[in-house]
């Protein structure tokens, strides 16, 4: 069978571009729905602003940084985990002696990142609801150090 060897041989190769199709594909399928929800949120948060200036009310107002901060929890991890997968596949696809520690090293770096990540917009999205509701900051106890 001519088929068997050009497989063996170039199976790593044959890997990364499925996966590159499966991404390309899903990135197809993906942008056309995010762009008409994103259009479908503007039309109703227009027609809100339409019936506040027809009824003679203030505009409401939307925190940018809230959701800049939802932005940021959702697509560092996802952008982490996609690096590090891209990182394996080529290790695994190029035969890589080092699969293992490199591997787990990225997986770490990536999984620290991520959890930085959701940690700090989490608490932003936090203080930007104490904001929002007017409770007053409070101050941190000052304890002397004993000696």
């Amino acid at each position: 069978m001519p088929m068997e060897p050009f497989l063996q041989q170039h199976s790593g190769e044959l890997t990364i571009l499925c996966l590159g199709m499966l991404v390309f594909v899903t990135l197809l399928a993906l942008v056309p729905q995010l762009l008409r929800s994103h259009q479908k949120t503007m039309e109703l948060t227009h027609e809100e602003h339409l019936r506040a200036l027809e009824q003679s009310q203030p505009l409401p107002k939307l925190d940018e940084r809230s959701l800049f901060a939802g932005r940021t929890m959702v697509l560092v991890p996802m952008v982490a985990i996609c690096t590090a997968g891209t990182v394996t596949c080529f290790l695994v696809a190029y035969r890589s002696e080092i699969i293992f520690s490199v591997s787990l090293a990225v997986w770490t770096v990536a999984g620290i990142i991520s959890l930085a990540a959701i940690t700090g917009c989490v608490t932003l999205l936090h203080r930007l609801a104490q904001l929002q509701a007017g409770e007053e900051e409070q101050e941190p106890l000052d304890v002397p150090l004993e000696k």
